[in-house]
């Protein structure tokens, strides 16, 4: 027994020493794809539309080892968003813009596996928790005709429940999701470049409305990626 608490011991502190806890800022280059179904109808074509949001994210991440070479990462991010989509028909131009600040909580499992001398792979798997700050659009119409005619809309947050905005809570977005994502990265020394991957769970609006005696479900979905470039410390 007390050969058993020994070797315990040992495996313990070797874990301890091969599993060193890290910190890691990075700047991201972030994507997220709206995907709003055939219900939603932005521009009157009845089918599903996709409207992407381009921006930076600012991200730190805290890795605690668990084992030798597997660490639980929890990290921080905000990220700033922006997107539009255009389309045209009918002499009219219409441009649909939007704007997104969120803060993310991601928790992933890592695991490392060591290349070379100060080179190393870290796949991982997550979840993770967002919080939306701001999200609003605007359309812009643009007559391609006479251009006198054209009009710009006024930005709108899609958390607002006033008549002048969401007009109800019914109609008005998710200001929590939650989701996962799966990625890898890639340590040249303290140096980090790292590609996820990911959709939520909770979409970022859903809702189901009654037409006539008929269920319609008004939703949209969001899909997410990461490019990040970092420091580890």
């Amino acid at each position: 027994m007390k050969k058993l608490f020994i070797a315990a011991a040992f495996i313990a502190a070797t874990v301890s020493m091969n599993a060193q806890d890290y910190n890691r800022v990075a700047l991201s280059y972030d994507y997220t794809g709206l995907g709003f179904n055939k219900e939603m109808d932005l521009f009157g074509t009845e089918k599903a539309e996709t409207v992407g949001q381009n921006g930076f994210g600012l991200n730190y991440a805290h890795g605690f080892g668990v084992a030798t070479n597997m660490f639980v990462e929890v990290g921080a991010n905000v990220d700033f968003l922006f997107g539009s989509r255009t389309e045209k028909g009918n002499g009219e131009e219409a441009k649909f813009k939007t704007q997104n600040i969120n803060l993310q909580v991601p928790v992933n499992y890592v695991y490392r596996f060591n290349i070379a001398d100060g080179v190393s792979i870290d796949p991982y798997v997550g979840i993770n928790f967002k919080l939306h700050f701001t999200e609003k659009y605007k359309t812009d119409y643009k007559d391609l005709e006479d251009p006198e005619y054209s009009r710009d809309g006024k930005w709108i947050s899609v958390f607002d429940k006033g008549e002048d905005a969401m007009d109800g809570k019914d109609n008005t977005w998710n200001r929590f999701q939650m989701g996962w994502q799966v990625g890898v990265g890639v340590n040249y020394e303290r140096y980090y470049l790292g590609v996820q991957v990911g959709t939520d769970f909770i979409p970022a609006y859903s809702h189901k409305f009654e037409y006539g005696g008929e269920s319609v479900k008004c939703k949209v979905n969001t899909t997410n990626v990461k490019v990040s470039l970092g420091y580890t410390f």
